[in-house]
């Protein structure tokens, strides 16, 4: 399925940031995922202890490159969408294994916005760096169809805010935390199993707690633009340069 970007499917990252596609990833694909996800579950188990670091960075790191994984990206419109809205992105060569599990405390804090990549205990980036890429793509593969069960959570227009923000103030801020910008009311985002989101790097984001009954799965790739510089932050206050099919006069 090669996807073409519509009025609507260009409108909605360059204003919001982020853009959905429902239904791209096959029922078939997604079962697949699933049951290589919870055999793994099953047979290696999570010790306590690390969780906090896998929440952080993957669940089942053993899977991270496995065709099966990877082809949620390169086997599905995911791929095309990626190439229709950046232009030349490169394959990705890991995925992540997000899972939200249900929590036992249902006043669990809400969701603080947060972009990717900046120095955090656990989460494997290595003080003073700011580990930036080009976009962030998700499939998701279980039904969030209400708010509080483990959304991908988003702050319209925040990628937008950021690059004016680092545009007058420097990246390196962000070794210090979250920008404090002025940021809209957050939105749970409400997805079915095979449902796809491509979003700007920039365009904060957050897992709502999941107050909710199932674990929450998802799978997330970091897309890299193939000029993308990782020695050089450019693209974080030139929102567009990577983004060649929203940009284009065709």
């Amino acid at each position: 399925m090669s996807v073409l970007l519509g009025a609507e499917e260009r409108r909605a990252p360059l204003e919001e940031g982020y853009v959905v596609l429902p239904g791209a990833v096959p029922r078939a694909r997604v079962e697949h995922a699933l049951r290589a996800i919870n055999a793994s579950l099953g047979e290696e188990g999570i010790p306590r202890d690390d969780l906090p670091r896998m929440r952080a960075q993957t669940f089942c790191p053993e899977l991270v490159r496995a065709p099966l994984l990877l082809e949620l990206y390169g086997g599905t419109p995911l791929a095309s969408l990626a190439q229709a809205a950046i232009g030349r992105p490169r394959a990705p060569t890991v995925a992540q294994i997000a899972l939200r599990f249900p929590s036992a405390d249902a006043a669990t804090a809400e969701p603080r916005p947060h972009i990717d990549g900046i120095p955090q205990p656990l989460n494997g980036v290595d003080p003073g760096a700011i580990y930036h890429f080009t976009a962030v793509a998700a499939v998701f593969l279980s039904d969030v169809d209400g708010p509080y069960q483990g959304n991908f959570t988003v702050w319209p227009g925040t990628h937008r805010a950021l690059a004016a923000h680092f545009a007058a103030h420097g990246t390196d801020v962000l070794l210090a935390g979250f920008p404090p910008i002025a940021l809209p009311p957050p939105r749970q985002l409400a997805v079915r199993a095979g449902d796809v989101l491509l979003a700007h790097y920039l365009l904060a984001h957050a897992a709502a707690p999941n107050r909710g009954p199932h674990i929450r799965y998802a799978v997330f790739f970091r897309l890299l633009h193939q000029t993308h510089d990782p020695s050089s932050t450019d693209t974080m206050v030139d929102l567009w340069r990577e983004w060649e099919g929203l940009v284009s006069d065709g």
